[in-house]
């Protein structure tokens, strides 16, 4: 799974994001039959690549352009219960005007002891794909224990208020349309550094978003 691509040249979300389901790899062995709802078979984004470990994947989207496997709504979505062992979900619930419908879809159609794989963006710029609909914050993912029936949920900040700043800088220069990468990178990178230092609970509680485990 190694490229000379870095995901954190795309954006510093998509850094935070790749690097979390780098972190479950180990979920994706063969024979784990996995649910990819809003992933993109074709056209993906970033550097983690399901299609290149041993799991049977199964794409979800709306978009033609993207090759599913099931042109569906995530609401909606046309398989037997208990049919995978884990479910995936990057960056899609913020796109959906009620993550909680969603959320008892991918509940429904995992197994008992499954899991769900999800990354949202908090502080991140409005996006629509083709909407973009709200930002939540730990204690409304907290929930889903109570309104859906998880087990338990895990809910990991993903970076703090340097990493934001870092985003900040990429996106002051793709507004402008130019590179400058011997500016940009070093700040970039200075950013992320101080982002990797700091201790102080007051400057995390800043977040570029979060990714939660699911546990059904």
């Amino acid at each position: 799974m190694k490229s000379n691509r870095k995901s954190i040249s795309v954006s510093v979300r998509r850094h935070f994001v790749d690097n979390f389901f780098f972190s479950q790899q180990e979920l994706f062995k063969s024979g784990v039959k996995v649910i990819d709802i809003g992933g993109k078979k074709d056209k993906k984004r970033g550097i983690f690549d399901l299609d290149k470990l041993g799991a049977k994947v199964t794409y979800v989207n709306i978009e033609k352009e993207t090759n599913p496997d099931i042109l569906a709504d995530a609401t909606k979505i046309p398989v037997p219960d208990n049919s995978y062992d884990i479910a995936i979900m990057g960056e899609l619930l913020e796109h959906v005007p009620d993550p909680m419908l969603v959320l008892k879809e991918a509940y429904r159609i995992i197994k008992p002891g499954g899991k769900i794989l999800a990354t949202v963006p908090f502080l991140y710029p409005i996006h629509a794909d083709p909407y973009d609909f709200g930002r939540y914050t730990e204690g409304y993912w907290n929930r889903t224990i109570d309104i859906i029936g998880f087990k338990s949920v895990k809910c990991e900040r993903q970076g703090g208020m340097f990493a934001i700043a870092a985003l900040m800088v990429q996106h002051f220069f793709r507004s402008k349309n130019i590179s400058w990468r011997p500016i940009q990178n070093p700040l970039v990178s200075f950013f992320m550094w101080l982002d990797r230092k700091t201790e102080s609970a007051l400057l995390k509680a800043w977040t570029t978003g979060y990714a939660i485990i699911f546990n059904k």
